[in-house]
């Protein structure tokens, strides 16, 4: 199939993808822009468990070919689909900004990322795939060791950074030999689609197939037969139910899932610095990230300075329409995470706790047509507070006094979650000392968002309920590959 961007600007239509053509369907799912409910941004083919079914067989009958693919052709053929993105970023920002609800401008950079994945997907990959072999001491035996693709993997995608994640997740999946079915998120389907179908016009017909819908069609990818892995990103609730189907066929699971990601300031941080850095995670995307600051515990002895400064800079946080160069902060995705904030919100404020609603709206007018929120800060959270036990997901941010850095750390590790964390301080060794004993799969120091090198290089994936399984980096592709082992030995020389 050839590939063609739709006019970003107009109502987009797209039909499945399955064995390489388009699928049209007869019912079809709307997606409106959540900062202008009254907007059409387009529609997608609601999914049968019969498209189902076929996507999974397209891609079943197209595995066997593509995981004998020499790897160098794979990995051309996947840079070619990161150029393409590249190609595109502009038109596919601005759908995607309209979709989801995040600035154009971080749509724009996750887009740059989405590209560099599927063309830094090849770095060490000749080397991880290759035999090894392991002589022994008899003449003619040997033991090999081979890495394979498990054939048909599920791809399920979030809708809070999509063409990031929808990257991370198929550019190794694909680049192991994997044949892929890719199931977007109802709530931002346009633009995970759109990557399945360039992906399609690219690589061979049936390894990139695309199947929308809602729960009926992920729990029949989940179930079919030729399904060897699932990776999924998204919430827990989700991930225990496809935990659950996954066990009956003891198919494998990959769950990158939420997280309550704390940063601790210790006494000695440079503290403009570090608001400015822990504001820049904690309401990026409304705060609609898995791995942003959800909470803060700063020293008794700075949290004035601390409390003052937080609330400034929060304060010229500009919320409205992710097309308005005036906006550094859009609406929230959907109405139920709207809903669940605005009660996180109001339950802390019943509590009598110091609640500061901040930013400005770009646009009053337009509020009411959005799932719009303002910036909030809780200054003086307390540890057991819902606000600050709960993963909100949303732009608020609890600050916690401690007492001593064992305190801080205690408390930093008091979750059922493990995905990122920070430690802020001007000491590298103090900070790494605290570090080393954080509960996590992540800890940055001096920020909360990752160095161009930590990108690269780091295994993305959290401990405890924050998943199972790492993504991106070299790493990542572990896990879309199996261990396949020959031990060769040889028949007793034949006598006389």
């Amino acid at each position: 199939m050839t590939f063609a961007l739709p006019d970003a600007s107009e109502t987009v239509r797209l039909d499945q993808i399955i064995d390489g053509i388009g699928v049209p369907g007869d019912s079809l799912l709307e997606v409106r822009n959540p900062g202008r409910r009254s907007e059409l941004v387009g529609t997608v083919v609601d999914g049968t468990v019969e498209q189902v079914a076929a996507a999974v067989d397209a891609a079943f009958a197209a595995s066997s070919a593509w995981a004998a693919t020499p790897v160098g052709e794979r990995v051309a053929l996947l840079a070619r689909i990161g150029d393409e993105l590249d190609a595109h970023a502009e038109g596919l920002a601005t759908l995607v900004a309209r979709e989801n609800g995040s600035v154009r401008a971080i749509i724009r950079r996750e887009l740059m990322g989405a590209g560099n994945a599927f063309r830094e997907v090849g770095d060490q990959l000749e080397a991880k795939l290759a035999p090894r072999d392991h002589a022994s001491d008899s003449p003619g035996t040997f033991v090999r060791i081979e890495r394979k693709p498990f054939g048909v993997v599920a791809c399920i995608v979030p809708w809070n950074a999509p063409m990031i994640l929808t990257a991370n997740k198929i550019a190794p999946a694909l680049a192991a030999g994997n044949a892929i079915v890719l199931k977007p998120s109802p709530f931002a389907p346009l633009g995970v689609s759109l990557i399945g179908r360039i992906a399609a016009s690219i690589l061979p017909p049936g390894v990139v197939n695309v199947v929308n819908g809602g729960g009926e069609v992920g729990s029949a990818l989940i179930a079919h037969r030729h399904v060897r892995k699932v990776s999924f990103t998204g919430g827990g609730e989700t991930a225990r139910h496809i935990m659950r189907q996954a066990a009956d066929l003891l198919k494998g699971v990959h769950f990158e899932l939420g997280g309550n990601d704390p940063a601790i300031v210790l006494d000695d941080a440079d503290l403009p610095v570090t608001v400015d850095r822990i504001v820049d995670s904690a309401f990026r995307r409304a705060g609609q990230v898995c791995f942003a600051v959800k909470r803060v515990y700063v020293p008794r002895s700075r949290i004035d300075e601390f409390r003052r400064l937080l609330v400034d800079r929060v304060d010229r946080i500009a919320v409205g329409d992710v097309l308005d160069s005036r906006a550094t902060m859009g609406p929230l995705n959907n109405e139920g995470q709207l809903t669940k904030v605005r009660g996180l919100l109001e339950r802390t404020m019943a509590q009598g706790r110091d609640v500061r609603v901040l930013g400005t709206k770009t646009d009053a007018g337009a509020w009411d047509d959005g799932f719009f929120l303002l910036p909030a800060v809780v200054l003086d959270a307390q540890p057991d507070d819902e606000i600050v036990c709960e993963e909100q997901f949303g732009p608020v941010l609890p600050v916690v006094v401690y007492d001593g850095e064992e305190q801080a750390i205690a408390l930093a590790n008091d979750t059922e979650y493990g995905l990122c964390s920070s430690v802020w301080s001007r000491s590298t060794e103090r900070a790494l000392a605290v570090a080393s004993r954080i509960e996590a799969g992540m800890t940055i120091v001096n920020n909360h968002l990752f160095s161009h090198t930590g990108s690269r290089e780091i295994p993305f994936g959290g401990w405890k309920q924050s998943g199972i399984g790492w993504e991106g980096s070299p790493y990542g592709i572990d896990e879309y590959l199996q261990f396949h082992s020959v031990d060769v030995q040889s028949f007793p020389e034949a006598k006389g």
